[in-house]
Parts: C-alpha cells; sequence; structure tokens
C-alpha cells in the first residue's frame, strides 16, 4: 500500500486539492508470477499504464493524505519522483497546479523457483549425457585440508589438522579442485526486445545459483552485458543476499554476449564446468560455444524462448552444438508456466 501525504503551513481553506503520484514507467508491467509466461509470444498484453489520482476537500485541514495499492509489481527498483497538486476555490477564480519532487523507492526482488536437474538426462535430440552427478557430488577420494568455510559439512572437518594449527579446517576433496563452475548470464539485447524471455532468464539463472551452491563446492556467477558483474557464491546467505540484490536491480544493456562469454571463460582456468543463459540466439553464440569446448569438458546451455518463435535454422544449431557434447535447454514457455523448471545439464 502506497500512501501520499500533503502538509501545508497555511490557513487560506481549499475548496478541492487533486492528487496525482506519478507512477514509474518500470510500473506499467504486471508480473503475475510464473502464469505470466503464457504470453511470452506476445508481451505486450501484460504492458498497462497506471496511475494514481485522487480529488479531496480539505477546507482548513492543514494535512491530509489518500492511500492506494499497485498489483503485481515487476521485479526491480522503482523510483518515484513526482507528486502533482492542484488546488482551487469554490467559484472557481484561483486554480494553481504544481509538481513537487519526492524520492521514494520500492524494491521487488526477483521470483524464487526451484530448478529440477535431471543429472543423467537426455540432451536436445538424442544420445545420453554423462552422469553430472558424479562431477559435483564425488567427495570420497580426500586431496587435503583448507580452511573451514560456513555451509562445510561437520563430517568434513579433519580434527587432527585443526589441532595443529589451531583454527578449524576441513578436508578438500579432488572433485572441489578439478571441477569448477561458471554460471554466465546474457543481459545483452537485440530489437525486438522481449520482457519475458529476459525475465526467463533472470528466473532460471537464480534458481541455478540456489541450486548449485548447495553441491558445488567453487561456483562463479557472472552477468555479461555493457557492465561485467561477477561474484563468487559461498555457502551462506549473505553470498546469495548479494546476488538476488544484483539481479533485482539488472537491466539489459547494449553489447555481443558471444565475444564477453569467450573472454570470459579465458579468465578462468581449464577444466570448469560452464553454465550459460541467454534469451539471444545468434549463429556467433553457435560457433564460439563449439569452440569453447577445447577448454570446458561440460557446457550446458539454457537458451530462453517462446516455444513458437524458434526457427529451423535455429533448430540445426541446437542440433549441431548437441552432436559436439553440448547439452542444449529450450526453456520455453510450457517450462516456465510450471513453478518447478526442470532442465537437464
Amino acid at each position: 500500500m502506497i500512501k501520499v501525504t500533503v502538509k501545508r503551513s497555511g490557513f487560506f481553506p481549499l475548496y478541492y486539492c487533486v492528487l496525482e503520484d506519478i507512477i514509474p514507467e518500470t510500473l506499467f508491467w504486471k508480473d503475475t508470477r510464473e502464469h505470466k509466461f503464457k504470453y511470452m509470444l506476445t508481451p505486450g498484453v501484460l504492458f498497462e499504464k497506471k496511475g494514481a489520482k485522487r480529488i479531496i476537500f480539505p477546507l482548513f485541514r492543514k494535512e491530509f493524505s489518500f492511500e492506494y495499492g499497485i498489483e503485481y509489481i515487476p521485479r526491480g527498483e522503482h523510483r518515484f519522483e513526482q507528486v502533482q497538486v492542484k488546488i482551487g476555490d469554490l467559484i472557481g477564480l484561483v486554480r494553481k497546479e504544481k509538481c513537487f519532487a519526492v524520492h521514494t523507492n520500492m524494491t521487488a526482488y526477483p521470483v524464487e523457483r526451484n530448478i529440477s536437474i535431471h543429472k543423467e538426462a537426455q540432451s536436445f535430440e538424442e544420445g545420453v549425457a554423462p552422469s553430472f552427478n558424479r562431477l559435483v557430488n564425488n567427495t570420497t577420494v580426500v586431496s587435503g585440508v583448507r580452511e573451514y568455510a560456513p555451509g562445510d559439512r561437520v563430517s568434513w572437518i579433519d580434527w587432527k589438522a585443526s589441532a595443529r594449527k589451531n583454527e578449524m579446517m576441513t578436508k578438500e576433496f579432488e572433485q572441489e579442485k578439478s571441477h569448477d563452475m561458471l554460471i554466465t548470464l546474457d543481459t545483452t539485447y537485440k530489437q525486438p526486445f522481449n520482457w519475458l524471455t529476459f525475465e526467463g532468464a533472470i528466473e532460471t539463472t537464480f534458481a541455478l545459483v540456489n541450486e548449485l551452491r548447495k553441491e558445488a563446492s567453487q561456483l562463479v556467477f557472472t552477468s555479461l552485458g555493457a557492465r561485467r558483474y561477477t561474484f563468487q557464491v559461498q555457502h551462506n546467505s549473505l553470498s546469495q543476499e548479494k546476488i538476488r540484490h544484483h539481479l533485482t536491480k539488472l537491466r539489459p544493456s547494449e553489447g555481443n554476449y558471444a565475444e564477453l562469454l569467450k573472454a570470459e571463460v579465458g579468465r578462468m582456468p581449464q577444466g570448469f564446468i560452464l553454465l550459460s543463459v541467454t534469451s539471444t540466439v545468434t549463429e556467433e553464440l553457435f560457433l564460439i560455444l563449439s569452440q569453447l569446448k577445447q577448454r570446458c569438458p561440460r557446457i550446458i546451455v539454457f537458451v530462453v524462448k517462446p516455444k513458437k518463435s524458434i526457427t529451423d535454422e535455429e533448430q540445426k544449431w541446437f542440433k549441431f552444438l548437441t552432436s559436439n557434447g553440448i547439452v542444449v535447454n529450450l526453456v520455453t514457455e510450457n517450462k516456465l508456466l510450471n513453478k518447478s523448471i526442470e532442465v537437464n545439464a
């Protein structure tokens, strides 16, 4: 509920006062959670201009106000910056109008979704993928010790090493050294921009981060666009909150995701698992993904698009990536309409 309050110092009676809170355009989109994705092919249906205007008869009152609510608030930071006030007298001789600057923010976090990862799943067309589960859960081979980190299991603590160093130490497993993970999110766009595919990519990414941080020992999340933001994902709520805050503010920007992804992978050591989330499909991206297979033993791509917008040419490229051992997940409205997103790895 939003409340607009006017305080005045004069004693002159006001016959009427029209208050209008100027609602930011970012609130014109209606976010009906997972139900919004049934309009993925026609996102303009969810765009609706909103207004908040009331007429009040304050007379001698020095303070008066009105309240209103907004339904289906979309993800993001929404800034209220102006309130328009119109006043007049009983016979219409006096009429005044003025806009007052205000500074009020409203924040709506991304919709949190569950994600179901089929770890011994079929690829896009055919052929069984190697077990993803073995890459992240093999904690049977101890390769060393390291400092204890929040989220580590108590059974992993090396009590002898902890006593020698006088600080909590935990066992380091072979999996932790050789199977790091990188999640990248494409925040670039091309015209015509589809608001729902971008929101689908945000929600898919957030679900992946929340799910994989429970299993992977080394997990990095990076959003790529006009600016690069990277986060070392830890096993604690503070790390999750930083990423949630970042995804809340994220807006699409200009850039070449294919080139940005290539540069990002070049910063990483060889042998990590790459998970790429995008809603923009280009031939250049397909070619670079096939080249990156030399550095990454496992590449999983999540393409967020309306089902009917996928062209025959894109279908051919998906098959090409699959034949090169890259797992392709088409995240269409059919998947996003469910509370839990099902994907292959």
